[in-house]
This record gives structure tokens, C-alpha cells and sequence, in this order.
């Protein structure tokens, strides 16, 4: 009988891979293993003086703020192409247009406040000077004064409640037309069932518009939140739990509950109890005197009148009432919507923290001609607060101006103040080059007479503009830096 074998299961059937390059062998010597050294021609080098700032600028996330803020910068028509154009066309067929609009149209309002004297100028320039943020007048000048001087972080959050308590409190028709749109996107994007049950609920909200609502703006927002808390939110959470509903109408309801949120501090009970808190805390942990308390509440009470009594100018009120139909499905007086878009973006963008000027533009009808100019004004440096005076007079500030006038052309000016000192530099259009001599002499007699001396103005043709890419130009060097003064 012959014998069987049976080959193991585990028998290794493959050639076994040689270590003839000495992996993981050990050196029983203990010898040093010598490194072949790297040859430094080898090695690419950065040329900095070719890719210059690029290095810095690849450092920059391309989805940050400052990036989306230079993008729709790039992107976004300038005044001078939307407003100024807007404008000089209507003006042009302001006979024929007129016939055309309704007297309470608001483009017709708008042209009714371009025909101004040189006080009407005057006093459009300083209403945006002055106007340019929500938080500007004494009390708020007094509370940034508090804060510099005592550099108390319990201070600053007690300033900033009452700052969004304020911002809220003046702004709740606002904030009520935003939640209104957000129900209203809600109810085209849910299912038949549930929009009936919203569709109720959003007719218990009060917009204001309704008779005998006026002046009840406190009890409006109370009102408005009760039916928000108690009964809206509630039915679109039933629904969100009910369906997992992780499409457009839940990214909706978040900017529903965002608007709330918001809505919830504008309440006047709220701000009455931030400015006490406020009050109390300067008073006992502070030690201001009674005189310094005393003011602030006098001036919190001034503020508040006059804000509910409304800041009045023609030319802004007529502005804003025009770009409030941007939204509109249909524009007024047959304008292009998206035109009143881009003018809406360019005003937005012109606050943003990223903008190192305070940008001033203003139309007029002078003497039968229409003037467009457009300023723009160094801010202030918040470091520069802390200096002396005698530092922050050796610091120049610098304005911008362009300005073009009907049948006359297009100016431009970069100008430098120094103290009482002023360089100037102008361009003018090529037609008036045998005025120079002239028009030198009245800018020196328009500075002396506002109490400033021309230490040095130059004068040139005007071929192409120059102003937007200086702007540009200086926005980019804030990249790093961000002014975040109100």
C-alpha cells in the first residue's frame, strides 16, 4: 500500500522576496548611516522680485469677506453709470417725462430735489456727513468718549446691548417686511396641507399699513412677536418634525427665526431696559457724577424724539423712497429694476468696513445744468484718537472729488490737508486749458474765504479718469486692515 502525504494549508507556495537592500536589517555595528547630501542647485528658489506681493495675496482666503467684498466691487456699476445717467436722461426728457409720471411718483420727487440753490447743496452734503451711520450725534459721541477713557470690557457690553437695542427698536418695520417675505417664501415651498395652516396665522401679522395703526409701533411688535412664538413657530416646527424637511423651506425658516431674534430686541420695553442698565452701571460702578448721568439721559431722550419724528431731506428721502421699489416686480415709472439693483449694491458696498473713505455724491440742477459729484473722504484712524494733536496735525488727510457738469465736461481733484494747508491737484477737460490761470485764482479765494491757504495747486487736462483706480488702489492696501469705527 503506498503512503499518502497531505501538504499543509499555510505552505508558502511564492518565492520569497530578498532583503538585499537592507530594509528594516539591523546594524548589529551600531555604524552611522551616512546621508547623501542634497545638492542646493537642485532646489527651485522663489524669485521674489517676479511674483512681488503675490505670496502675501495667496495667504488671502479667496471666500473670505474681503474677497467677496473686492468681487462685487469689480462687478457692481458705479453711481456714475446707474444714478448719474438715471438722472441726466430723465432731466433730458423732463418735459415729456413729466407728463408721463404721477405727481406723487417718486423718481418725479427725486427731480423736484435736484433744483437747488447753493444752500440746498450745502445742506444735502452735510446730512450725508453727518447721517452717514445710524449711531452719529452727541450721545453716541459721549459714549465712545465713556468707553475710550475708562477701557472697561463690562462697559462695552453694556454699550453694545444698547446699541442693538437701538438699531432694532428704529428698525422694526424693517425687520417685520423681512420676516414677512420669509413666510411668504415659507408658504410657496411647503406642502398644500401645511401652507393652510400658515396662511391664517400670517394674516394675524400687522404690517402697519393698516387705518388707525399710526404711532402704535410699540404695540405693533409686541403683537407681531405673540403671534410669531406662539403660534407660527410652533406650527413650522410640527411640520419640520413631522417631514425631516431639510430643503430650501428649512434654510427659510432659519432666516425666519434669525429675523425674529432680531425682532425680539426691537421691543421699546427692551431698549428702556438696556439704556437703564447702562445708566446704572456708569452711575455706581463708573462714579460718574450726577451731571455726566443726567446728560446722557437728556441726550438719549433728544435722540429718540428725534428719530421718531424723522430726519428730514428732500434729496435722501426721495432717493430712498425710489430705491425702496427695487424689490418690486414692477418697477416705477417703467425703470429697468435691475438698475435700481445696482445702485442699491453700490451704496451698500460704499459701508462696508472694507471702504477706507466715506463716499459723498450729490446731483443738482444749478443754473439749468445738471452737476453730478461724488466725494470721497479719508476716514479717521481709530489709532489717531489716542494720539496728540501736535502728532495728528503732521498726518495729511485726503479728499477726492470727481464732478461732471452738463455741456461743461468731466473734473477731477485729489486733494491734501495739512492743518490749514492745501494741495491741490486738478483736471480739468481740454477745452478749458486757457482758463487755468483763472480758475487757480477762484480756488485760491474759495479756501482763503473758508479760512484755509493754498499752499500749492496744480492744474491739468483731464483725458481720462484717474480717481476710481486711486480708490481701488487704496482699498487694496487695507486688505490686512479693517476699520471698524462707527
Amino acid at each position: 500500500m503506498k503512503e499518502v502525504f497531505f501538504m499543509p494549508d499555510n505552505l508558502r507556495i511564492t518565492t520569497p522576496v530578498g532583503n538585499t537592500e537592507g530594509i528594516n536589517k539591523p546594524n548589529p555595528a551600531g555604524e552611522l548611516q551616512h546621508l547623501n547630501p542634497i545638492n542646493p542647485n537642485r532646489v527651485p528658489k522663489t524669485n521674489t522680485e517676479e511674483t512681488g506681493g503675490q505670496a502675501e495675496d495667496l495667504l488671502l482666503n479667496r471666500n473670505s469677506v474681503y474677497s467677496q467684498f473686492i468681487e462685487q466691487l469689480l462687478q457692481t456699476p458705479s453711481l456714475t453709470q446707474t444714478l448719474q445717467k438715471l438722472l441726466s436722461g430723465m432731466l433730458a426728457q423732463q418735459g415729456l417725462a413729466s407728463l408721463q409720471m404721477q405727481a406723487d411718483s417718486p423718481l418725479r420727487q427725486l427731480l423736484s430735489s435736484l433744483a437747488t440753490e447753493k444752500d440746498g447743496v450745502l445742506e444735502n452734503l452735510a446730512f450725508q456727513q453727518n447721517d452717514s451711520t445710524q449711531f452719529t450725534g452727541p450721545l453716541f459721541k459721549l459714549l465712545g468718549q465713556l468707553s475710550q477713557q475708562n477701557s472697561d470690557s463690562q462697559l462695552d457690553l453694556r454699550v453694545a446691548d444698547f446699541l442693538k437695542a437701538f438699531s432694532g427698536y428704529f428698525s422694526a418695520e424693517e425687520t417685520t417686511q423681512a420676516i414677512l417675505g420669509n413666510l411668504d417664501d415659507i408658504k410657496y415651498s411647503i406642502p398644500l396641507p401645511f401652507a393652510k395652516k400658515l396662511l391664517p396665522l400670517i394674516d394675524k401679522l400687522s404690517t402697519g399699513n393698516e387705518p388707525g395703526n399710526s404711532g402704535k409701533n410699540a404695540d405693533r411688535v409686541n403683537s407681531n412677536l405673540a403671534v410669531i412664538k406662539k403660534e407660527i413657530i410652533p406650527m413650522l416646527g410640527e411640520y419640520v418634525s413631522k417631514t425631516n424637511d431639510y430643503g430650501k423651506s428649512r434654510n427659510t425658516i432659519s432666516m425666519l427665526m434669525q429675523n425674529t431674534a432680531i425682532l425680539n430686541e426691537s421691543t421699546k420695553e427692551n431698549l428702556a431696559e438696556k439704556f437703564n442698565q447702562l445708566i446704572r452701571y456708569c452711575k455706581y460702578n463708573l462714579k460718574l457724577p450726577d451731571v455726566t448721568v443726567g446728560l446722557l439721559q437728556q441726550m438719549f431722550a433728544k435722540e429718540v424724539y428725534s428719530r421718531q419724528q424723522g430726519k428730514q431731506n428732500g434729496f435722501m428721502n426721495a432717493l430712498t423712497s425710489l430705491l425702496s421699489h427695487a424689490a418690486d416686480k414692477s418697477s416705477p415709472d417703467g425703470i429697468d429694476k435691475a438698475v435700481l439693483q445696482d445702485i442699491c449694491k453700490s451704496l451698500v458696498l460704499d459701508n462696508s468696513v472694507h471702504m477706507p473713505f466715506q463716499h459723498i455724491f450729490l446731483p443738482a440742477e444749478i443754473n439749468g445744468r445738471f452737476l453730478f459729484t461724488q466725494l470721497w473722504i479719508e476716514k479717521n484712524d481709530p489709532d489717531d484718537e489716542h494720539k496728540s494733536a501736535a502728532v495728528n496735525s503732521q498726518n495729511p488727510k485726503s479728499v477726492y472729488l470727481t464732478f461732471d457738469i452738463q455741456d461743461l465736461g468731466y473734473f477731477e481733484a485729489s486733494v491734501r490737508i495739512l492743518g490749514k494747508q492745501v494741495t491741490m491737484k486738478l483736471a480739468c477737460p481740454p477745452t478749458l486749458n486757457r482758463l487755468h490761470g483763472e480758475i487757480r485764482t477762484g480756488i485760491t479765494h474759495i479756501l482763503e474765504n473758508n479760512g484755509l491757504s493754498a499752499e500749492n495747486i496744480k492744474l491739468s487736462a483731464c483725458t481720462s479718469p484717474q480717481v476710481p483706480q486711486i480708490i481701488m488702489d487704496k482699498i487694496q492696501e487695507r486688505k490686512h486692515a479693517v476699520n471698524v469705527s462707527v
